[in-house]
């Protein structure tokens, strides 16, 4: 029974924990990223000036009766009437102006005012004008009630003498807000009286405001007040300031706080998505979910884990925000965040950790590969920050919806709440639970609450797109399910099963009665299939995979399911365990029903997958205990349980080893171990040996035999022998039917017809008298084959008793007849197989092909082949019957018609893979456009530089305020009226109006200075927000008052409020009427193109935004065209192109064609997405031709360079990851640091020119960049400045005069490809210079002179070989074998010249290390043409690495290779273009199709285009790939990839062909096919030169072979010599019959008569009523053994038996099991070498017989 769902949740997190603690130093950085970054804060902390100011900060008045000067002395004013003219002319009194001016309308004044061309400069003439608005009635004889004062000054700063900022541009006016943005503590523009920025007291607002004002209320006034009036002073006061800390700290936090949180997360955010994905790519998430687990646990569990652990990462931030610190390395101390609340933070924190859990988990459901997706979640999770890039300048003119849309994206979410954190901070009052809910001021209503709240929002989004994408597309294991699911009833209610399945064996599809054998009495069926059946496809593409079978499987058997790929063996399996549904029909699975209770399916199985499913990270123990768990083991039983498992795996001594650290085959013991555990009733497993050597597969039977008792174990494999040992019964799958099932022996005698004797024929065996001799004997015997070496009889049951003379006679005249060997065995499994398939296409052809070789027999000597089929023939329905004819006449191209060729071949294939991959082709097309078209539909819907618009200078703007006033202690009258109606004019503001003097505490002395520092004592930041204006009003030794107007400076627009607020109390006390309002406006004037210049020289400009987001796009682009070169390297499929003759030269030409045409695509689409927008900087005239070459040559520059990056990487996406962030840190951040210093008030120009030339010299990156925003800037200019240049020598000084700009020159560069600055000339050329030396390093790099000079300082200079044979001291106690001695010494004694006269491969004393791992260890043998030489070994003897040196891919480190006398240290392109190469793991492009795969070899081969397609069917063809030709090699099964590899190999016919295990994978009859056309190659006079793990493929093909251990030949010569030499004596198999009366039988009998006739025979295995016996006694004939074992046949009930010779696996395994791990060379002789790199000063007397050896399995 599985485990609770609460105790599979502990599980989890106990599997999560485990693994997260063995990656210490990931989980280190994973928590120490973020730590570090808040350190980072603590430490500017510390070094960030912070000054404390202990004393109240007081202001001067401000005396704004006059304008400042500097100012121009002319005002216009409209309307112009009687009212208007006498106001002015006071005004034009008051201020000493020379000249005011009046307009009809608004209109025509603000034309007048901004007009200004080489004579006439209104703009610098006058200040600025005054509308009264709408204010005039009567025909303008009288005011109306309500009159506006429009104030219309210059848009920007005339009389700024600070420096500007240049992110801000020009300073304005600020009318479109009421605080800054950034606040922070201390009092705003410190040093200015009269309140600094925007500059209402700088730019004479306030005078004219003051002046004017006055003008209305006299007007106005009532007789008896005007002279009053007149007398009273007004003037300005800034609000005191309580005493502060002046911290310039909160900018950081207000800046950087965001990015920071960004960056210290995305570390976690690629670990969560990489451990997400991984689990799926080794699919180990659908093996637990196989096992009874559920999909929302597993989420449930990842997201707790990754919970818990950012909760400690967010724990230490939050204390390092708000620690207090003083480490006295600076003038600043106390904490990050000082002022808001901790637990605020935390919670900020942690809410955003959970949205990008959320965010990660959606990435993740995207990927299949975990590199992939850590690339793209690393990148996901930075470009999801991009947006705040933009919006945080903007932030300010966004509505409240515009930022919560904003928050969709919860990067942006964060950016903003932790925006809002900075801002209240800069308040003083920071974010506290009670503010939470509310804006920093009153001109931003988004709050922290809203960001909080939109954080969870984005979490709940991102986990139900989660939920959706996993269930439709659930990847390649899963089912999926309908995109409209959630809407369907089904899915939450479950599905109403139909029971349509009735318990009848009889309903089935396709299934003979005759060829099932009956049930097995007495045992219980564990599995019960019914009818089931599963079609893929829909219509006319259905496909059946399973046709409808029923079969029984029972407890205590292990069932062997047998079939060709393709047959539906893994879809039953699949159907068995839940994986996908059955179309109709069920099955019960132990008494469960695969439909209705799949969950208790589940709990009783186990499984093991054809791959392994297994944690690296978790140790061989913990594995047990974890499944076990999952099965639901009692706790207390599970240790009892894992104990047993390791004994009976045979891993006890492993059982704290990581997963990650064991053999291939130990990890398959360990799967198998998964499966069993937990008492698993049910145990499905799918090819348990795969991959694995012999003797590795033998311990995975002995397993499996143990542990059978009990449970119904289901086996798929493809290894015949392991189904005739295992199976208790077979079944045998072909086209989703079972064929036939039952034990092996009722198979046979159903299908087998008789016994089988196998001759192994020595080149001048003569058939037809071996044929007579048999006949002789036997006369109904038949000529089974006659293929490659060996020869086979199908000798009849009913004739055994006269087998004895055959063999006597075959024995005593084996070497006349020209016998090799022979052996006689009984129907095999395999035969069984074959025949079973028979009807299938390959069958047919293996069959014609044997039935023709029995009329012609094939040659066995190496003169030339007996069968030779016209090309011309390959269309006519002879097809079966072909062979390839390797002895055609091959036409080849050479010279450069060859070159071409290769040329169009690369070309060709780098364009189908493009089209292919749609993926990659279309993010290469549109990422640098998505980011360009951001940019500027950005810059044309989001205001440019700010806009000023009209302000009412009113209290109301400000939201709910607090308004003191106060009058001197015993005031006269006219004083206090006027506070009165001061406090009155409030009435309807909504605002809170005190009066000082009627508080108790300031009766006696009404100070409202006192009384604000009161209040700010009690909260600064509520002070700031909230008592922004105040009045004093003083008695004066006249009748009038002094009347001092307060204003806090916080605000922007204060000064003028507070004094319209007076002005307008003033006019209802002088009217002495309520009726009348004052309201004043402030309205800036339109931007002049002036103005305009100014903000282009003075601001990040459209230029830089537009190109950093190029850049950023073009930095992905760029880095895209690794992707491939990685792949097409690391799977070895560059190196078989340079193996089969392609130059580096063409391979690079080839590749960069189609990248450029890749790469001007998109550049094409900016350009027109330039013309779309109207950019006319870059497309006006033939300025698009311009921005053309910039791309063309910045492809140029780019391409090279990433083709060099690419050699860094091993895996595709990790290097699309670095090298995507190398090109923004070179190119974007260059771009930024360049731009930012070259800011003139900065005064860091020297260093940032000196940077642009450093980046303009060696990244091409940075050149684009930097020449996009130079150009636009330039045309940007060049444009302003049109008007202006022609009067540049009667102007003052102006940025567009060279020579007369004053301090704000432009660099204008007239010609715009010039080298001069704003020119882009520097860039063009060098982009040019980079691309030359780019390629010339990537050449150098390719080739072969690195190699060659790494080989002549290894050899100290000199060209004769310097490695001998060294011999240790334990060297010498083992004897090297004889036959490799004479090898050795034959090929030592002879010159290179002469060998090659009988060798075509000479490997001479050839020797490899890695690092101090000795992988092969001075092999020597010569091979001559027409050989098949076969090199043997388990996994890491060094076979591979063999084939790698000998085929250029591994220098070779001692040694020497000649292949037809070239040097392979030497000649390596000369070699390569005479060999075909068949790697051990398939070099297979995945985007083309087995067809264009060949073509394109063909072509780099240089077959001439005539030939190709002939030559390609006709590989085809011989191979049986033809039904799969035209599909992608990304869909084939790894037999057909194998034998596309193969057929590489093959194309072109070249001399010598290595083959590295070419039948992996294959069916028998795809094998033997196989074998077929390797001896007609052989026999054509072609060398091979084979590696493999069956010792029957190496027995039918190989002339002549090699065992190797420990990187040493430890045999070597043919494969009867080898079983001669090393086998001993003979195997005996023996069945006996089930008694009649049934039970099992008595082997006693049998066994001591084995005994006593055959003394010494081992006993090798007993199983039910099988015996498995090795005789030894080596002076035993055949005969005598065979004819022993027939006249005991019916005295022991021998049912069946089988004789032969001990096997050539035997010899194998008796050698592989020396094999350790590749030795160790003791540390002192070879590093000591390498470092000096003379390998030659190893002595003969160094070392020792201590060797440390280490797994060192992946060189093989």
């Amino acid at each position: 029974m599985a485990a609770s769902k609460g105790r599979q949740f502990l599980l989890l997190l106990w599997k999560n924990y485990l693994i997260q603690k063995r990656k210490k130093l990931l989980t280190f950085i994973e928590i120490a990223v973020p730590a570090f970054f808040a350190i980072l804060l603590i430490v500017i902390r510390q070094i960030v000036l912070a000054t404390d100011y202990p004393d109240v900060t007081t202001w001067e008045r401000c005396e704004i009766d006059e304008m400042p000067r500097k100012l121009p002395r002319n005002l216009a004013f409209c309307p112009d009437n009687q009212i208007t003219n006498r106001i002015l002319q006071n005004v034009k009194g008051k201020l000493g102006l020379d000249e005011v001016k009046g307009f009809g309308s608004e209109e025509e004044m603000v034309k007048f005012l901004i007009f200004s061309n080489g004579t006439v400069d209104n703009y610098n003439l006058y200040i600025g004008g005054i509308v009264f608005e709408d204010s005039f009635k009567d025909g303008g004889e009288n005011f109306t009630d309500a009159i506006t004062l429009k104030i219309r000054l210059s848009a920007t700063s005339r009389n700024s003498t600070k420096e500007r900022n240049p992110f801000s541009g020009q300073s304005s006016w600020k009318t479109r807000s009421n605080f800054p943005v950034f606040q922070r503590v201390g009092p705003r523009e410190k040093n200015y009286s009269c309140g600094g920025d925007p500059g209402y007291y700088r730019e004479g607002f306030l005078s004219i405001q003051q002046a004017t004002s006055r003008g209305i209320v006299e007007e106005l006034s009532v007789s008896d007040n005007l002279e009053d009036f007149k007398d009273t002073i007004i003037s300005l006061k800034r609000h005191p300031y309580p005493p502060y800390n002046d911290d310039n700290f909160v900018l950081v936090i207000q800046q950087q706080f965001p990015l920071l949180l960004m960056l210290s997360f995305i570390i976690v955010a690629l670990s969560i998505v990489k451990d997400v994905v991984y689990e799926k790519e080794r699919k180990l998430k659908e093996s637990m979910k196989m096992m009874g687990l559920s999909s929302w646990l597993h989420w449930t569990a990842w997201f707790i884990k990754y919970f818990m652990f950012t909760l400690i990462t967010v724990s230490l931030m939050t204390l390092f925000f708000s620690i207090k610190v003083d480490l006295d390395i600076g003038k600043g101390s106390g904490s990050v965040i000082s002022n808001s609340d901790p637990s605020v933070i935390f919670v900020f924190l942690l809410v955003y950790s959970v949205s990008s859990i959320a965010f990660c988990f959606v990435v993740s459901v995207f990927f299949s590969k975990a590199n992939s997706g850590a690339a793209a979640g690393g990148i996901l999770f930075f470009i999801s920050y991009i947006p705040y890039f933009f919006l945080q300048s903007r932030y300010e003119m966004m509505s409240w919806h515009e930022k919560i849309a904003a928050c969709l994206d919860f990067n942006t979410a964060m950016a903003f709440g932790a925006q809002v954190i900075g801002m209240f901070e800069g308040t003083g009052s920071g974010v506290q639970w009670s503010n939470i809910y509310e804006g920093v001021s009153v001109d931003d209503d988004f709050t922290l609450l809203h960001a909080l709240i939109m954080l969870l929002i984005d979490s709940v989004i991102y986990g139900l797109i989660t939920w959706y994408v996993e269930s439709v597309f659930p990847g390649d294991y899963g089912v999926p399910e309908r995109w409209y699911f959630p809407f369907t009833k089904s899915y939450w209610c479950g599905y109403s099963i139909s029971d349509d399945s009735i318990d009848d064996k009889s309903l089935n599809v396709g299934q003979n009665p005759e060829f099932f054998e009956k049930d097995p009495v007495g045992l219980e069926p564990g599995i019960q299939i019914r009818n089931l059946r599963k079609t893929f496809g829909k219509g006319g593409k259905k496909n059946v995979a399973v046709a409808g079978m029923s079969l029984d499987m029972y407890q205590g058997q292990i069932t062997a399911l047998l079939g060709h790929n393709g047959a539906g063996k893994t879809t039953t399996m699949s159907m068995l365990t839940g994986f996908i549904p059955a179309a109709s029909g069920t099955a019960l699975v132990n008494g469960y029903d695969i439909r209705k209770d799949i969950a208790n399916v589940r709990s009783s199985l186990g499984l093991c997958p054809q791959h392994d499913i297994l944690f690296d990270n978790l140790t061989v123990e913990e594995h047990l205990i974890f499944f076990a768990k999952l099965k639901g083991v009692e706790s207390s039983k599970v240790k009892s349980e894992v104990e047993e498992m390791l004994q009976s795996i045979n891993l006890l001594p492993k059982r704290n080893s990581l997963s990650g650290q064991l053999s291939g085959g130990m990890k398959r013991k360990l799967s198998v171990g998964i499966a069993l555990i937990g008492g698993s009733k049910i145990v499905i497993l799918d090819e348990p040996s795969s991959g694995m050597d012999p003797d590795a597969r033998r311990s995975i039977w002995t397993v499996l035999q143990n542990n059978r008792a009990g449970r119904t174990m289901v086996l798929s494999t493809h290894f015949m022998d392991e189904a005739d040992l295992l199976g208790d019964r077979i079944a045998i799958m072909a086209d989703g039917v079972i064929k036939c099932c039952g034990s092996s022996m009722y198979l046979k005698k159903k299908y087998g017809a008789g016994y089988h004797m196998v001759v192994v024929k020595e080149p001048r065996c003569d058939v037809t008298a071996v044929t007579e001799v048999v006949k002789k004997y036997v006369p109904s015997a038949q000529m089974e084959s006659n293929v490659g070496a060996e020869l086979s009889y199908i000798l009849p049951q009913e004739s055994s008793q006269a087998f004895e003379g055959l063999f006597a006679q075959l024995q005593n005249e084996r070497g006349a007849m020209g016998l090799s060997s022979f052996g006689v065995s009984v129907t095999t499994m395999e035969e069984v197989f074959l025949r079973v398939g028979e009807g299938s296409h390959n069958m047919d052809r293996l069959n014609k092909l044997s039935a023709k070789n029995l009329a012609t027999p094939i040659s066995n000597d190496s003169t030339g082949s007996n069968v030779v089929v016209d090309l011309s023939n390959s269309t006519t329905n002879n097809r079966d019957h072909q062979h390839l004819d390797f002895g055609m006449t091959v036409m080849k191209n050479r010279g450069v018609y060859l070159y071409f060729q290769q040329f169009y071949a690369m070309f060709f294939k780098r364009v189908l893979h493009t089209v292919r991959n749609k993926k990659v082709a279309v993010a290469q097309l549109c990422l640098p456009l998505l980011f360009t078209l951001i940019a500027l539909i950005l810059l044309k819907t989001l205001p440019g530089p700010e806009v000023s618009i009209p302000l009412d200078l009113t209290i109301d703007k400000l939201g709910h305020t607090f308004i003191p006033y106060s009058t001197s202690p015993n005031a006269s009258p006219v004083p206090v009226d006027i506070a009165r109606d001061y406090g009155n004019s409030f009435v309807d503001s909504g605002s809170d109006v005190t009066y000082i003097n009627s508080l108790a505490d300031f009766q006696a002395d009404p100070d409202i200075e006192k009384y604000l520092i009161q209040r700010a004592n009690n909260g600064i930041g509520n002070y700031n927000l909230r008592y922004i204006i105040a009045a004093d009003v003083e008695n004066q030794i006249s009748t009038g008052g002094n009347i001092t107007s307060y204003f806090n400076n916080q605000a922007y627009h204060s000064p003028a409020i507070s004094l319209a607020s007076t002005m307008n109390a003033l006019l209802r006390w002088a009217s002495n009427s309520t009726k009348y309002s004052l309201t004043t406006v402030n309205y800036p004037l339109p931007k002049t193109d002036i103005n305009l210049v100014k903000d282009q020289s003075t601001q990040i400009t459209t230029g830089f935004q537009l190109s950093f987001n190029i850049l950023f796009g073009m930095s992905f682009l760029s880095s895209s065209f690794i992707l491939f070169l990685i792949n097409e390297r690391t799977v070895k499929a560059k190196h078989i192109q340079f193996v089969s003759g392609v130059h580096s030269v063409t391979f690079w030409a080839a590749t960069f064609c189609w990248d450029m045409i890749n790469f001007i695509v998109p550049c094409i689409l900016i350009i027109i997405s330039f013309a779309g927008f109207n950019t006319t900087a870059y497309i006006e005239g033939t300025n698009w031709l311009d921005i053309l070459l910039l791309f063309i040559l910045y492809g140029w520059g780019m391409l090279p360079m990433m083709y060099l990056l690419s050699f860094l990487f091993k895996v595709s996406s990790t290097g699309y990851v670095w090298i995507t962030l190398f090109n923004i840190l070179t190119g974007v951040a260059g771009l930024l640091v360049v731009t930012i210093l070259d800011i003139p008030q900065l005064k860091l120009q020297d260093v940032g020119l000196a940077l642009e030339w450093i980046f303009l010299t060696i990244i091409p990156h940075f050149c684009l960049g930097q020449g996009l925003q130079d150009y636009y800037n330039n045309y940007e200019f060049l444009k302003s400045c049109k008007e202006i240049t022609p009067f540049c020598s009667i102007l003052p000084p102006n940025p567009c005069c060279k020579g007369n700009c004053g301090a704000e020159c432009l660099d204008i560069n007239t010609n715009s490809l010039g080298w001069e600055a704003n020119g882009i000339g520097r860039m063009l050329t060098f982009l040019s210079i980079q691309g030359l030396v780019f390629f010339t390093i990537l050449f150098i790099i390719e080739s072969e002179i690195i190699q060659t000079i790494i080989y002549k300082i290894r050899n100290g200079g000199s060209t004769k070989p310097t490695y001998l044979r060294q011999f240790s001291n334990s060297d010498h106690r083992i004897q090297e074998d004889s036959d490799v001695a004479t090898e050795r010494a034959r090929l030592a004694n002879s010159s290179v010249s002469s060998l090659t006269d009988t060798d075509q491969l000479i490997l001479s004393e050839m020797t490899k290390y890695y690092d101090n791992h000795l992988a092969v260890d001075h092999i020597s043998v010569g091979i001559p043409r027409g050989e098949c030489f076969g090199l043997l070994g388990v996994n890491g003897a060094g076979k591979t690495t063999t084939f790698k040196m000998l085929t250029g891919d591994e220098v070779i480190s001692g040694g020497n290779a000649y292949l037809e006398g070239h040097s392979v240290k030497s000649n390596i392109h000369e070699i390569q273009q005479r060999l075909g190469y068949c790697p051990q793991f398939d070099a297979l492009i995945d985007q083309l199709t087995g067809r264009e795969t060949l073509v394109l070899f063909a072509r780099l081969r240089g077959v001439v285009e005539s030939q190709i397609n002939l030559m390609v069917n006709n590989v085809i063809e011989s191979l049986i790939l033809t039904e799969h030709a035209d599909k992608l090699t990304m869909a084939y099964s790894g037999g057909n990839k194998r034998k596309l590899s193969t057929a590489i190999a093959l194309i072109g016919s070249p001399p010598i062909i290595f083959l590295d295990e070419p039948s992996t994978g294959m069916d028998p009859v795809a094998r033997r096919l196989l074998w077929d056309a390797l001896v007609d190659i052989r026999d054509s006079g072609r060398t091979l030169v084979l590696t493999s793990h069956s010792m029957e493929e190496c027995e039918a093909l190989c002339t002549r072979l090699a065992i190797m251990v420990n990187g040493e030949f430890k045999c070597l010569g043919s494969t009867q010599h080898l079983k001669t030499k090393f086998g001993e004596g003979y195997t005996v198999l023996a069945k006996v019959a089930i008694p009649e009366s049934g039970g099992q039988p008595d082997l006693e009998p049998l066994m001591t008569f084995i005994e006593q006739q055959f003394p010494g025979s081992v006993l090798k295995d007993v199983h039910q009523c099988l015996l498995h016996y090795h005789v030894t006694d080596t002076s035993l004939t055949w005969a005598d053994v065979f004819g022993t074992m027939e006249r005991a046949k019916d005295t022991y009930h021998i049912e069946d038996y089988s004789v032969s010779q001990t096997t050539l696996d035997q010899v194998f395994i008796n050698f592989a099991r020396t094999q350790i791990s590749p030795r160790e060379v003791a540390s002192g002789c070879l590093q000591s070498c390498l470092k000096c790199n003379l390998l030659s000063c190893c002595r003969a007397d160094t070392t020792s017989d201590q060797f440390t050896y280490q797994s060192y399995d992946n060189q093989d």
